[in-house]
C-alpha cells in the first residue's frame, strides 16, 4: 500500500490539512485525537467501512475511537496515520518543525500526553519524543503504563519495534513466547509477530521507550 507519496499532490494535501487545524485551534484549545481522526476521515469522503478496510482496523473499534469510548494506542495511531496518508504528528496535533528535535528531561512535562485504553480508565499514557520532525520514518514514544496496563489481546501490524524499559518491569508476549524485561532491558522485534506488553510492577507504574518503524 502506497502510504506517503512525496508527490506535489501529497504535499499540497498535507499543507491543506495543517492549515485547516491552524485555523481551527486557539492557544487555549486542544482538539482531541478522536475528533481529528473523524475530521480527516470525512474530509477524504471515507465511510467507516472504507476506513476500516484501508486501515485494517475493525469497524466497531473505529467507531468506538471516533466516539471517544476507546482511546487509540500508539500502534493504532501509526496505522490510522498511514491509512489517512498523513504524518503521525499531524494526527497528534504537533506543530510543524525542522529536521531534528531535542527533548530535555526537564521539558518532558510540556509535551502533550495522550491516553490509550478505555476512555473512563486508560491503561497507559504516551508522549512523542520525535515531536516536530517533519518527514520522519520512525516514531519514538515514552509510555507510562499504569498498574493494570495490558490485556490478553495481541497486536499485529507492519514494521518493527524496539522497547527499552526505563522504570519498573514488563512482560512482552511474542507469539507463544514470553519475555520479562526489567529496568535497563530492551527488546527488538518484527511487528508482524503477534505481540503485547503488560506491566509487571505490581502497584507501581512501568515506563518504557518505544521506537516504532511502521514500514513502507
Amino acid at each position: 500500500m502506497d502510504v506517503m507519496s512525496e508527490s506535489k499532490e501529497y504535499r499540497d494535501y498535507f499543507e491543506d490539512v495543517q492549515g485547516f487545524y491552524r485555523e481551527q485551534e486557539k492557544p487555549e484549545e486542544f482538539i482531541p485525537v478522536a475528533q481529528r481522526i473523524k475530521d480527516l476521515r470525512t474530509r477524504q469522503d471515507l465511510s467507516l467501512e472504507q476506513f476500516s478496510w484501508i486501515s485494517d482496523i475493525d469497524v466497531d473499534r473505529l467507531a468506538a475511537i471516533e466516539e471517544h469510548r476507546t482511546l487509540p494506542d500508539v500502534a493504532t495511531i501509526v496505522k490510522l496515520s498511514r491509512a489517512l496518508r498523513i504524518e503521525t504528528g499531524c494526527l497528534l496535533g504537533e506543530r510543524p518543525g525542522s529536521g531534528y528535535t531535542v527533548v530535555r528531561r526537564k521539558d518532558r512535562m510540556n509535551i502533550a500526553r495522550h491516553a490509550a485504553g478505555a476512555a473512563e480508565r486508560p491503561n497507559y499514557h504516551y508522549q512523542s519524543l520525535a515531536s516536530g520532525v517533519a518527514g520522519r520514518n520512525m516514531e519514538i514514544f515514552l509510555l507510562t503504563l499504569t498498574t493494570d496496563a495490558g490485556s490478553d489481546g495481541l497486536s499485529v501490524h507492519d514494521g518493527e519495534e524496539f522497547l527499552l524499559v526505563t522504570e519498573g518491569a514488563v512482560r512482552v508476549t511474542l507469539g507463544d513466547r514470553k519475555e520479562t524485561l526489567e529496568e535497563g532491558d530492551s527488546i527488538y522485534y518484527r511487528a508482524d509477530i503477534p505481540h503485547n506488553v503488560v506491566n509487571l510492577s505490581g502497584h507501581d507504574k512501568a515506563v518504557i521507550m518505544a521506537v516504532i518503524y511502521p514500514g513502507r
